[in-house]
């Protein structure tokens, strides 16, 4: 008996190691035997939004996800109307030609790796649908301009499957689409901004001055000219003149010239 007890507290442990964490806490505060829609819900907690000064704005963030396909289409926080991708059969289809040009020209499609917070989820067990309404993360990508814009991705089942589907699989399906945020691409995101912060300080100081090469020191050679000595060193500090002999007192040194030309320097 207590043989068979280690055992089934072994596969217990495994089976726990394998459940995801998050699915596990949401469940963990339900009943065994609560709705689907109640557990879905629960595994994704919707983020509260308002108004302010500054106009729309995070009141309470939820649960945040990464996007893993392309196709999304966000339009702008005020915008009614919303770009709607479906996701069945491993393809996400997104928003048509027509719908496209009705949400107008300020829309963009959320890139492969960009973070959005879980505005809505509506769980429909007659129409097999699941559908995720999803605002960006300014904040967890790091952009200079907020935008928080807005797009909704539904997720289609089998006709009837829905209803009976194991949660599991059903956030299975959703992870290829919007996964769950591990945490490492903020770090991530916060490395890339600070080293495009350092690459534009770099880009915004001037190039180095170039220093000009150190001048030649001034030399003076014998038989050199009065006028070709002062053109080397500049005027003299001090002339004496003795007879036919004239002495030119500079800081460090004495020429003598005579007869016009010099005939000795110290």
């Amino acid at each position: 008996m207590k043989r068979h007890r280690s055992i089934l507290q072994v596969i217990f442990a495994l089976v726990s190691v394998i459940v995801p964490v998050n699915l596990a806490r949401a469940q963990a505060q339900l009943p065994p035997d609560a709705p689907l829609d109640a557990q879905i819900k629960a595994l994704y907690k919707v983020t509260k939004f308002g108004l302010d000064s500054g106009g729309f704005t995070v009141l309470s963030p939820g649960t945040i996800l990464v996007i893993q396909k392309a196709g999304i289409l966000g339009v702008p926080p005020a915008s009614v109307a919303l770009g709607n991708a479906v996701y069945k059969d491993g393809d996400l289809k997104q928003p048509g030609a027509g719908q496209r040009m009705f949400l107008g020209n300020n829309t963009r499609f959320l890139q492969v790796g960009e973070k959005v917070y879980v505005q809505k989820v509506d769980v429909n067990l007659k129409a097999d649908r699941v559908q995720f309404i999803i605002v960006e993360c300014d904040q967890c990508n790091g952009v200079n301009q907020p935008s928080l814009h807005k797009s909704a991705v539904s997720f289609e089942f089998a006709k009837g499957s829905l209803a009976t589907a194991d949660p599991m699989h059903i956030e299975d399906t959703i992870s290829e689409v919007l996964s769950l945020d591990n945490g490492n691409n903020g770090q991530q995101n916060q490395d890339q901004n600070v080293q495009q912060s350092q690459q534009q300080d770099e880009q915004r100081q001037p190039p180095p001055q170039q220093q000009a090469p150190p001048s030649e020191p001034a030399s003076i050679q014998m038989g050199m000219t009065v006028d070709q000595v002062e053109a080397a060193l500049g005027p003299p500090e001090k002339k004496v003149t003795i007879g036919a002999k004239i002495i030119y007192v500079y800081k460090d040194l004495k020429v003598t010239f005579t007869n016009g030309k010099v005939t000795d320097a110290q």
